[in-house]
C-alpha cells in the first residue's frame, strides 16, 4: 500500500486520552522476503544473536515498549533460497538482548501445541526475572507438517490446537502463583531460608495435562510474564478474549480491523476481563520521500526469488503449485472454501481480496510480501499520518512494526517516524516505568482494571 497524504483521514480529537504502543518484530533479516539479499544486512541474521541485540538497542533508543520474536521450531528443508525466519529459541536471544538492555520488552513466542506447561512456565519466568520484569509469551498454536514430523507427532486440527492451549495457558498462569509472598526469609542470622507453607502445591489436572508445581524461584517485579497471542480465527479470538493481555493481529484493511477489534473487546467484556491491547504487524519500507521509498521497495522486489514465493503462497493456501500461472491470475475457485482450513485467517483475508480483484501471482507477491500484514510505503510523515489514523479511529492500540530490512529499516523508523509520533502527541518521550506491564498499562496480576476501550 502507497501512502498518499491527500487521502489520510485525519480524526481529529480535543485530547488523546490514550497512547501508542510500538513493538519492533525481529524478524530475521526483515520483513521483505527478499531482505537476506539486501546490501548491508547480514545473510546469516537468522542464527546471528548480536544482529538481534543491535536492532533492540535500536528500539530501546526510540523507547518502544518492546521487541518480538516469532518462532518456527522445526526447520523447513527447502533452504536452497531462503533462510529459515529465527533459529534460535527465543528465549536465549531474549536473555542476550536483556543483558544488553535495560527498559525495552521481551516478548517471545512459543507454541502451546508442542511444549509441556511446566517447561515452557519456567523458562518465561527466569527469563522475566533476569531481566527485571520485561518478559511476555506470545502463546501461539501450530500448525506445520515439519513441525509435527520433529516432535514426533501429528498436525492436529484447529478446534484441538486451541482447547489444548486453552488449558495450557491455564496451568502456565497457576505454576506462576506458585510462589506466594514471603516465600523467601534469607535470614542469614536465624538460619531460615524460606516459609514452606508460602508455596503453593500447583496440582492441575485436565484433559491434556496433569502436573504439580511449584515452580523452581519466584517471580519478578511484575508478578509474571505478559500474555500474548496471535490468531484471527473465532477459536482464537475467543482465546485472547479469555487468556491475554494483548494480541498480534493482521489485516490490511481499517474496517476489517475495527469490526475484528470491536469482536474482541465484546469477548473479552463477556468474560469480565480487560480488553487485551490489540497491535497488529505492519510492514515499513521508509525513505526521504514517498518517491524514494517506492524506489527502495522495487529494488527489494527485484530480489524476489518468484519460484520460492510462489511455492510458499501454494503450501500457505493449499494450491497445488501447477495451478499457479506466475503471470496470471489466481481462480477463485482454488482457495480454501472457509478461512479456517488456511494457514492464516489474516493471510487468507488479504490474499482473498487480491485474488477477487484480478491480481496475477506475481502482482499478489509483490503486493502482499507479508500476506496478512499491512506494508506501509511511504516518507516518515506519512507513516506516522496513516498510524495516526488507525489509532484514533479505534482500530488498534498500537503496532508491531516489521522493518522491510532490519539492519537499515530499524533505525529508519525509529530515527525519523518516531520523532513524528511525539511531535503529534501519540507517543512518549521517555519511558514511564521498567516493566513491561508498565510501558503498556497492564495492571500486575490480581489488581483489577477499569475495562479500557481504543473507541
Amino acid at each position: 500500500m502507497h501512502l498518499h497524504s491527500n487521502r489520510m483521514c485525519r480524526v481529529m480529537t480535543s485530547a488523546l486520552e490514550r497512547e501508542l504502543h510500538l513493538g519492533l518484530n525481529l524478524h530475521g533479516a526483515g520483513g521483505h522476503a527478499a531482505a537476506w539479499r539486501w546490501p548491508g544486512n547480514p545473510p546469516g541474521a537468522f542464527y546471528d544473536v548480536e544482529h538481534y541485540v543491535r536492532a533492540a538497542k535500536l528500539a530501546e533508543r526510540g523507547k518502544l515498549d518492546a521487541v518480538f520474536l516469532a518462532d518456527t521450531p522445526a526447520l523447513n528443508p527447502a533452504i536452497d533460497k531462503s533462510p529459515p525466519l529465527n533459529g534460535i529459541e527465543p528465549t536465549i536471544t531474549l536473555a542476550s538482548i536483556a543483558r544488553e538492555t535495560k527498559f525495552v520488552g521481551l516478548i517471545g513466542s512459543a507454541s502451546t501445541t508442542y511444549n509441556e506447561p511446566y517447561n515452557l512456565a519456567r523458562r518465561f519466568q527466569s527469563l522475566d526475572v533476569v531481566s527485571g520484569g520485561r518478559a511476555a509469551w506470545n502463546a501461539v498454536t501450530t500448525s506445520n507438517v515439519y513441525t509435527a514430523r520433529s516432535f514426533g507427532g501429528q498436525e492436529q486440527s484447529r478446534d484441538d490446537r486451541y482447547r489444548r492451549a486453552e488449558e495450557f495457558v491455564e496451568a502456565v498462569r497457576t505454576l506462576w502463583q506458585s510462589w506466594g509472598e514471603g516465600a523467601l526469609i534469607l535470614d542469614q542470622a536465624s538460619g531460615r531460608f524460606g516459609d514452606p507453607s508460602r508455596l503453593q502445591r500447583v496440582r492441575h489436572a485436565g484433559e491434556f495435562f496433569d502436573i504439580s508445581g511449584p515452580l523452581t524461584h519466584p517471580g519478578s517485579r511484575q508478578g509474571q510474564p505478559v500474555i500474548f497471542q496471535a490468531g484471527g480465527s473465532d477459536q482464537g479470538l475467543q482465546f485472547a478474549a479469555r487468556s491475554a493481555d494483548a494480541v498480534f493481529s493482521s489485516t490490511g484493511n481499517l474496517e476489517i480491523a475495527l469490526r475484528e477489534a470491536d469482536r474482541l473487546r465484546s469477548f473479552a467484556s463477556q468474560h469480565g476481563r480487560r480488553a487485551p491491547l490489540v497491535l497488529p504487524g505492519i510492514v515499513t519500507f521508509i525513505a526521504g520521500t514517498e518517491e524514494e521509498a517506492i524506489k527502495r521497495k522495487a529494488g527489494l522486489d527485484e530480489l524476489i526469488n518468484f519460484d520460492v514465493a510462489l511455492d510458499v503462497l501454494s503450501g500457505r493456501f493449499g494450491i497445488p503449485a501447477e495451478r499457479l500461472k506466475i503471470d496470471e491470475p489466481i481462480d477463485p475457485n482454488l482457495l480454501p472454501r472457509h478461512a479456517d482450513a488456511a494457514f492464516s485467517i489474516g493471510q487468507y483475508r488479504t490474499v482473498e481480496a487480491l485474488v477477487r480483484s484480478g491480481k496475477t501471482v506475481r502482482e499478489i507477491i509483490v503486493e502482499a510480501p507479508a500476506y496478512g500484514h499491512r506494508v506501509l510505503v511511504g516518507s516518515p510523515e506519512q507513516i506516522a499520518a496513516s498510524f495516526e489514523e488507525w489509532f484514533r479511529a479505534g482500530a488498534v492500540d498500537g503496532f508491531n512494526v516489521i522493518p522491510d530490512v532490519l539492519s537499515d529499516g530499524t533505525p529508519a523508523f525509529v530515527d525519523h517516524v518516531v520523532p513524528v509520533l511525539q511531535r503529534r502527541g501519540l507517543f512518549r518521550s521517555d519511558y514511564r516505568g521498567e516493566t513491561l506491564r508498565e510501558h503498556l498499562g497492564i495492571p500486575l496480576p490480581g489488581e483489577r482494571a477499569e475495562q479500557v476501550s481504543a473507541a
